[in-house]
């Protein structure tokens, strides 16, 4: 006997030395650095995506300064009126695709405690991490049934599965559980028990992100702070903690609504409702709650929410949020069957950026700083920019006449994408056109050795000598999303200046360059630097856009194998330009006026 109690002492203590009970931290009061986000008066903010953000956001004035900051304007979007809101509420889940916010239990409505202490474990105050009871109903049903069918968990035992353990059905699994749980119980009190499994325990998924603690499922499943939620809200909580997916509230609406009433019936008879609470839905109540998650879902609402907030130091949340929601639903609305188009971006200024990556299983740095791919014709203004120091004029006039160049590999011809019905253009309208004939003629009248010198300075990886691989020039250049960012912000420096008339000034009307068909009216009538790229048949497609303040380096495209991939018709301007497009058009600003107009 004596041999026996002390292998289970040993096993005892080893299981305890196996687990890291630093995981029960304590709540502190967070003391994050606020950097307010301003909207401005005139900007146009999507109603859903403005609500579900704000419900996220630290702001304690909850939803009084939408209805007092905003005007309806119709039913997609609002304009508004100034207004700042503080910042997304941190998130504190490090699993991936998971959103959590630790409440301290003061914090947290005493029914929630009440009622599930009333459902859930009803001898919790008085048991020491396990009941005797529950175990041994859940032995005889198991035994009954033949496999595992109830566990006789207590919430202590619960919350020791959720912080150390898997949902593995073992009764080795259980008696770890046990003896952790009577080991929690020897030196927390209940208070913080129930504290830890309000924040630890799991409400479910949406989106394919995790939703974990009450306050995330709060302000997710009903976009309200735990202190609005209703009674009955609290019961259809509740219900689903007895298994997410099992009354997925989605997928399970009726038997999620049976429990939810149920329960709710249930802690009024414990008086832990006021017997005139009215809150209980109807059938118009549930059907407007499931279409807002469905609604949620279909938007990504919440992975955009998970990697804005992976970006800590965000400059701008609320537009990198927009910006994440476009190009998610381009990437979903294009629903190429082999799933291999990715978006990378990187937004910035000229001393932050953000980076953004639709492969969030990837290396984001990796992906955005050292993977190289064809730039396109984005490359053209930088080109051009070194023909204008040369001397170049922009309303001076250059060919558009064929021509073929000798080189050492055979004949090369450059090609428009249409046919011209002028035999010259000026400089201004080639760039406006994107034309490809008078970049390689005037490389040809400055001298390919005279360009390359100064190319090769910007872009060291850069084929030499520049006069046998001249299509570089029209972007057959392979450079990184960040390099694409940087080289663009040197060029703002400057080219824009106030006054000058400059290669972004004939890029600034949109409804003179590659996207006036795609800018419609709301942003045709803006004035912005605005750059399309395409190569590789539509596998690489770009858009750079810099209103003054913004500067947006879009990248739409293939990842990895390429091969038996044919034209998929796609351009900047139908791919990375409508990201750029309602990201800024929705962002609740307006354009910055650019400096050199």
């Amino acid at each position: 006997m004596l041999i026996i109690f002390l292998g289970c002492v040993t096993y005892a203590y080893k299981v305890i030395s196996d687990i890291n009970i630093a995981k029960i931290a304590a709540v502190e009061p967070r003391a994050d650095k606020v950097r307010l986000i301003q909207f401005e008066e005139g900007g146009l903010l999507k109603k859903e995506d403005l609500k579900f953000f704000y419900s996220k956001t630290s702001d304690k004035r909850f939803f009084n300064i939408i209805s007092k900051s905003l005007s309806e304007s119709n039913e997609n979007y609002e304009v508004i009126k100034n207004v700042d809101l503080e910042p997304l509420i941190p998130n504190d889940c490090s699993r991936s695709r998971c959103l959590q916010y630790r409440l301290p239990f003061s914090s947290i409505p005493h029914i929630f405690s009440k009622g599930l202490i009333g459902i859930e474990d009803y001898r919790f105050l008085n048991h020491f991490g396990i009941d005797l009871k529950s175990i041994f109903r859940a032995i005889i049903q198991d035994i009954k049934a033949g496999s595992f069918v109830q566990g006789g968990s207590t919430l202590t035992q619960q919350v020791v599965k959720n912080l150390f353990y898997t949902n593995e059905k073992s009764v080795q699994r259980k008696v770890k559980e046990a003896i952790v749980a009577i080991y929690l119980e020897t030196f927390l009190d209940k208070t913080t028990i129930l504290q830890t499994y309000f924040n630890e325990v799991y409400w479910g998924s949406l989106g394919g992100v995790l939703i974990k603690g009450i306050e995330s499922a709060s302000r997710n499943y009903f976009n309200k702070n735990i202190l609005d939620i209703t009674s009955y809200e609290v019961s259809i909580l509740i219900s689903m903690l007895k298994g997410p997916n099992y009354y997925n509230p989605i997928r399970r609406t009726q038997r999620l609504r049976d429990r939810a009433d149920f329960i709710y019936k249930k802690l009024k008879k414990l008086d832990f409702i006021a017997s005139n609470d009215k809150s209980m839905w109807d059938d118009e109540d549930w059907a407007d709650w499931v279409s807002f998650l469905e609604y949620s879902v279909e938007m990504k609402y919440q992975e955009a929410l998970y990697l804005t907030l992976k970006r800590k130091e965000s400059t701008d949340q609320y537009l990198i949020f927009n910006s994440i929601l476009r190009a998610k639903k381009l990437l979903e609305e294009k629903d190429w069957k082999d799933n291999s188009y990715s978006v990378k971006m990187v937004i910035g200024d000229s001393t932050e950026k953000e980076f953004y990556y639709s492969r969030f299983e990837r290396d984001i740095e990796k992906a955005i700083k050292n993977e190289y791919v064809q730039v396109g014709s984005t490359l053209k203004p930088l080109v051009y920019e070194i023909y204008v120091n040369n001397g170049a004029e922009l309303d001076q006039k250059v060919s558009v006449e064929p021509l073929t160049l000798d080189l050492l590999s055979g004949k090369w011809t450059p090609r428009e994408s249409h046919k011209m019905k002028v035999s010259e253009v000026s400089i201004a309208r080639a760039l406006r056109e994107s034309l490809n004939i008078p970049v390689i003629r005037l490389a040809q009248s400055q001298g390919f050795d005279v360009v390359e010198k100064k190319l090769k300075v910007k872009f060291p990886r850069l084929l030499t000598p520049l006069s046998q691989y001249p299509s570089q020039l029209l972007g057959a250049l392979e450079l990184s999303v960040d390099e694409v960012f940087e080289a663009y912000k040197g060029f703002f420096e400057r080219d824009c200046i106030a006054g000058k008339s400059s290669i972004t000034e004939v890029l600034s009307n949109p409804k003179l360059t590659t996207i006036k068909y795609r800018v419609g009216k709301r942003l045709g009538g803006q004035r912005f630097f605005g750059k399309t790229g395409t190569s590789n048949q539509g596998l690489d497609n770009w858009f750079i856009g810099y209103d003054g303040r913004k500067l947006f380096v879009i990248w739409f495209g293939v990842d990895g194998d390429r091969s038996g991939i044919k034209d998929t018709k796609t351009y900047g301007s139908n791919t990375a330009f409508l990201i750029y497009r309602d990201s800024v058009l929705y962002s609740g600003r307006r354009l910055a006026i650019l400096p050199c107009l």
